[in-house]
């Protein structure tokens, strides 16, 4: 099945960190990371890139044990501040350390666009947050998110500086710890010129206040001097004189007018000032401005990893919705639970059926390699033969090609209570284990074919993964409680769709009716989507309607002895 362009990066990702220890799994339910593990939820692959760089990214870089206790005592404000930070730093971080993923986070960020272009302005931290946030991805050189600049033109000068310089400092900070230093600061400063433009304010609106008052009061105090001296110039002129009550009453009405005009004039002034001077910034398109935003409300859980997943989850999940949840994993290595009780281990193989089972692959692949045709064909060209021949070496004869199956294997093996332990062949899982181990050595020794062995219960145990070429001799058996065999599946399915070989195949081992049939159905339809073939191998009689395996061919066997002309079956209808 050929793979889209987000799949092969989701892989390539994957091979990194699987390559450096970390186990990475394909799961219904949300993204995580917890250190050693990171679980992507099931959708699409653009969307299932997106989180895996950033849980990535957060494996890599964030000290959660230093920040764990901090995270859940500080408030919302200051917990956001930090996750915004710490997202420009990891990101960064993550893209020095895989070149290539710079195309990925650009591919991703346009979800982030879509996210942030249809939220609306809140008029709290958040606002400022996100801006930060696409000022730091802008300087991390994730360029598809400048569309989501376009509804920030609210955002002043002074405030652009303020969010790029706390961007900038962010990619240089050594370590979490100092991110959180830097959330602080960047609360503060916030804080700082908020207070400053609104005194600012207040100071311009008092001002205007007092000039329109002492103009008004003027104004009227003239109009009315000059009124009221006329009037008593008039009456005390009759008594005293024309002239003496003309300057009287000019001199009393001026300085009667003068000072209720001022006094009228000043409170109405006053009024009018404080109306003017409103701690507003400049009225803006989608916020009313940096001076009314509560820079201590947040309303948004503002970390990039739960945004991604609140995306995710608006969008149509029909198709994965059956997809079951991750399955919880041992957190043991097979040496340690070997040294832990070294007697719990496989039985050993029996070397009869080991070798009817080898021959049968064996057979069976030279049959499939005798039936080439066309260039469809498995392996590649011997190059080196090629050349020779090509330039007339005299020692090369014939172009001969060498044949490979180009197939992984994943063998998933039933440690479920019901099982029992394989102490003797009165118990299902000595059958099993002999089925196992037999089936995973004859398919190692064919070239061209990567094997992994995984026990599944309630717990999920990896025996051997693909990067190792020879299953040990000694295997610990842990009794692993229920069954879950639909999360065992995309645990499995997770390491072998990240193969590149042409077929995958599973082979599931188990003594019948799995804790959640429908989950076994939901992940054989998202397996079967992504080239995964799934063949089920029951111990004993099953009724096969109850396995979630109804609709597939399953071979039953009572006795390992059955096995080697079942699997041949199997393989030659499959494979």
């Amino acid at each position: 099945m050929k793979r889209n362009t987000e799949q092969a990066s989701f892989s390539m990702l994957s091979n990194a960190l699987t390559r450096k220890g970390v186990n990475v799994t394909i799961a219904g339910g949300s993204s995580y990371t917890n250190g050693k593990r990171i679980v992507i939820g099931v959708g699409p692959w653009d969307q299932m890139v997106c989180s895996l760089l950033h849980e990535s990214a957060h494996l890599n870089h964030t000290n959660f044990s230093a920040i764990g206790n901090v995270m859940q005592q500080t408030s919302t404000a200051l917990k956001n501040a930090i996750n915004v930070l710490e997202d420009i730093r990891i990101d960064l971080r993550n893209i020095r350390e895989f070149p290539g993923a710079i195309q990925s986070y650009q591919s991703s960020r346009r979800i982030l666009v879509d996210i942030i272009t249809k939220r609306e302005f809140t008029n709290c931290l958040d606002d400022i947050l996100y801006y930060v946030l696409l000022v730091g991805n802008l300087e991390n050189g994730i360029t598809a998110i400048k569309p989501a600049l376009a509804g920030f033109d609210w955002v002043t000068l002074e405030l652009d500086k303020l969010c790029l310089k706390y961007a900038q400092l962010a990619q240089t900070a050594k370590d979490t710890l100092e991110v959180r230093e830097l959330a602080e600061n960047l609360l503060l400063e916030l804080a700082a010129m908020q207070q400053a433009n609104q005194q600012e304010a207040e100071a311009e609106g008092e001002a205007e206040g007092e000039a329109e008052g002492e103009a008004e009061g003027d104004a009227e105090g003239d109009a009315e001097g000059d009124a009221e001296g006329d009037a008593e110039g008039d009456a005390e002129g009759d008594a005293e004189g024309d002239a003496e009550g003309d300057a009287e009453g000019d001199a009393e009405g001026d300085a009667e007018g003068d000072a209720e005009g001022d006094a009228e004039g000043d409170a109405e002034g006053d009024a009018e000032g404080k109306s003017n001077g409103n701690t507003s910034g400049k009225a803006l398109s989608n916020s009313k401005g940096f001076n009314e935003i509560d820079l201590e409300q947040s309303f948004e859980d503002l970390d990039v990893g739960k945004l991604l997943e609140a995306h995710r989850y608006q969008q149509d999940m029909s198709n994965y919705s059956r997809v079951p949840e991750p399955i919880k994993v041992v957190p043991y290595t097979v040496q340690e639970l070997l040294r832990g009780n070294p007697s719990n281990v496989f039985p050993a193989a029996n070397l009869q059926v080991n070798g009817a089972v080898a021959n049968a692959v064996k057979v069976m692949f030279r049959q499939r390699n005798m039936k080439l045709s066309g260039v469809t064909q498995f392996g590649e060209l011997d190059e080196d033969r090629l050349v020779d021949a090509f330039l007339g070496n005299p020692g090369a004869k014939n172009i001969r090609r060498d044949i490979a199956a180009n197939l992984s294997v994943g063998v998933l093996l039933d440690a479920s209570g019901s099982m029992g332990y394989p102490w003797d062949d009165t118990h299902r899982s000595y059958v099993a284990t002999k089925a196992a181990m037999a089936m995973t050595q004859a398919l190692e020794k064919q070239s061209g074919v990567l094997t992994s062995l995984s026990l599944f219960g309630d717990f999920y145990l990896e025996l051997k993964g693909f990067a190792l070429k020879k299953t040990p001799s000694v295997l610990p058996y842990v009794e692993l409680g229920g069954t879950s065999t639909g999360s065992a599946m995309m645990e499995m399915g997770s390491k072998l769709i990240l193969q590149s070989s042409q077929k995958k195949v599973m082979f599931v081992i188990t003594d019948g009716q799995p804790d959640v049939p429908q989950e076994v159905v939901g992940s054989l339809d998202w397996l079967a989507q992504h080239g995964v073939v799934v063949l089920p191998v029951i111990i004993g009689q099953v009724d096969v309607r109850f396995t979630g395996f109804k609709d597939l061919k399953v071979a039953c066997i009572d006795h390992v002895n059955e096995l080697p002309k079942q699997l041949m079956q199997l393989l030659k209808q499959h494979i």
